[in-house]
């Protein structure tokens, strides 16, 4: 019988390939400080959506070690070695394509605790790998570090210790801790397209595009709220 050819790096993760990453992370093979599944995915939302984009090798420590980047897997062979780092690579790639192309399908991966009506998300190990992943390139997040917007505020309140402390002073409830859930994925898509724009070529020609037409920055806004603004309060 002929074999079934490997999956290519650009092909999306199934269910139960999903399933294998995070067993691989929560494997006796990886450290303690391994990240979980839900680390993992706000760590490489970070690092796609920051104002340079990090290679993934530079990933690679973090993902193993969380806290110092120092501790190393014990790969039982090169197989499942190559396994482990196909996947990752997979899912860097699958969540970059969300984000840039797919916006709207984007959902933060966080984990439930409960049963029925009474299931409340867990977003800290989230909001701590995306913190994680932006203080990677400390210098480039500066902008909005100084100023943080609300958007960053709320993953920074829910992924650093600052936060944490904050959070039991204040004796939040539940309807906070819920709102905060749904609100985390439009906070990482406007951050993502924050630092798109950010990125985003000058518009040349500007006076050819129509107020009403969609900016050419790419951004999905129409023009005269976008770069359009901009070069209406030119002198």
């Amino acid at each position: 019988m002929p074999q079934t050819p490997a999956p290519g790096p650009d092909t999306p993760l199934s269910d139960t390939e999903l399933d294998r990453l995070e067993q691989l992370l929560d494997s006796d093979d990886m450290p303690e400080t391994a990240m979980d599944i839900s680390m993992l995915d706000g760590f490489f939302t970070a690092l796609l959506s920051g104002p340079k984009l990090l290679p993934p090798t530079q990933a690679l420590p973090w993902i193993w070690d969380s806290e110092e980047g120092k501790a190393q897997p014990r790969f039982k062979d090169q197989q499942q070695a190559e396994e482990f780092l196909g996947l990752l690579m997979r899912y860097w790639n699958m969540l970059a394509t969300t984000l840039s192309e797919h916006p709207d399908d984007y959902a933060p991966l966080i984990y439930l605790n409960g049963e029925g009506d009474e299931q409340e998300s867990i977003i800290e190990e989230w909001c701590s790998g995306y913190v994680l992943g932006l203080a990677q390139d400390p210098q480039g997040w500066a902008p909005m570090l100084e100023e943080p917007s609300d958007e960053l505020s709320l993953i920074m309140l829910y992924g650093t210790e600052e936060g944490w402390a904050q959070l039991g002073d204040q004796q939040l409830d539940d309807d906070y801790h819920r709102a905060a859930a749904d609100a985390l994925a439009d906070c990482a898509i406007a951050i993502y397209d924050y630092w798109r724009q950010a990125k985003a070529p000058p518009i040349r020609n500007a006076a050819k595009v129509g107020r009403n037409d969609p900016c050419p920055c790419g951004s999905g806004k129409k023009y005269k709220l976008c770069h359009g603004a901009a070069a209406a309060n030119e002198p």
